[in-house]
């Protein structure tokens, strides 16, 4: 009888032990987060993910992402707010409004409501925006990249071709009445902005398509040009991302010969020499 009165105390002394170890760690449960990856990165947006990794002793009244250029960014600042949860999850948040070429820091949060809505954070990650093809910036269109072994391709630094956003004529003539050899028969990625210069000053004033691009002021930016052939080939190339494309022809700024000059088929993508007489689209480019 005294082992078994022993062995029933026993484990009531044990039961009891494990109720109070099990309500006391109850009690102290607190909301936590952990900062994943940053991903889709583009020059005004990306993709931030985290976990809710313990919903504490009531979950969270509100959690998302917050970030900023400086370090430790807070919920003062640039946050996303995704609602409350109960319990243990994984979630994403779109964080927009960025500026391209910027290191950003961020961290996932969560308000955690058994506190009175106290923010905890997960731990700061950092990533930098880029320049993307299709993405407004600089008064246009980001159409090209320069990729090595292009021209004026620098290791190191992003340069390349920015569309206007719409185009310039749905028809207009290459030539300003008149046929003359310009000399603008450069090609080259890189040397439309050379090649409408020397039209415009060997053709002078008037409405034709070299000078609608020199004439045009779009978002301050006043140095637009009718891209080489090269140049406009890029367009072609990523005309879906650029958008605003008719398919039909559209004029470069290199010259063929005295009476033609280089265009595009912008439904299939062949490139002519084509009388400068003609009426073709114009789509203006810069460089930056």
């Amino acid at each position: 009888m005294k082992t078994i009165k022993i062995t029933f105390y026993f484990l009531t002394f044990n039961f009891l032990l494990l109720t109070s170890f099990s309500c006391t760690k109850d009690l102290y449960r607190k909301v936590a987060v952990n900062t994943k990856e940053v991903s889709a990165i583009t020059g005004s947006s990306a993709i931030g993910a985290g976990r809710i990794i313990d919903e504490g002793k009531e979950g969270a009244a509100q959690y998302g992402h917050c970030w900023d250029i400086a370090s430790s960014p807070t919920t003062d600042k640039n946050k996303t707010e995704l609602g409350s949860s109960a319990g243990r999850k994984d979630y994403t948040s779109i964080l927009s409004n960025l500026t391209p070429e910027t290191k950003y820091y961020v961290r996932a949060y969560a308000t955690d409501k058994h506190e009175s809505n106290k923010v905890v954070y997960g731990a700061e990650i950092n990533f930098t925006t880029v320049l993307v093809i299709g993405e407004s910036y600089q008064g246009g269109i980001i159409a090209y990249i320069l990729q090595s072994g292009d021209p004026e391709y620098i290791a190191g630094q992003t340069h390349g071709l920015i569309a206007a956003p719409s185009d310039q004529s749905t028809g207009i003539q290459w030539y300003n009445g008149s046929y003359t050899t310009t000399g603008a028969t450069a090609t080259a990625i890189g040397t439309g902005n050379a090649n409408t210069i020397t039209i415009v000053a060997n053709q002078g004033a008037g409405s034709y398509a070299a000078q609608l691009c020199a004439d045009l002021v779009l978002g301050a930016y006043s140095d637009w040009y009718l891209p080489s052939k090269d140049e406009l080939n890029k367009l072609y190339l990523n005309k879906v991302a650029i958008g605003g494309f008719a398919n039909y022809y559209y004029w470069s700024s290199s010259e063929y010969d005295n009476s033609n000059a280089w265009d595009q088929n912008f439904d299939n993508g062949y490139q002519y020499a084509y009388g400068k007489d003609a009426a073709c689209y114009v789509r203006a480019v810069r460089a930056f």
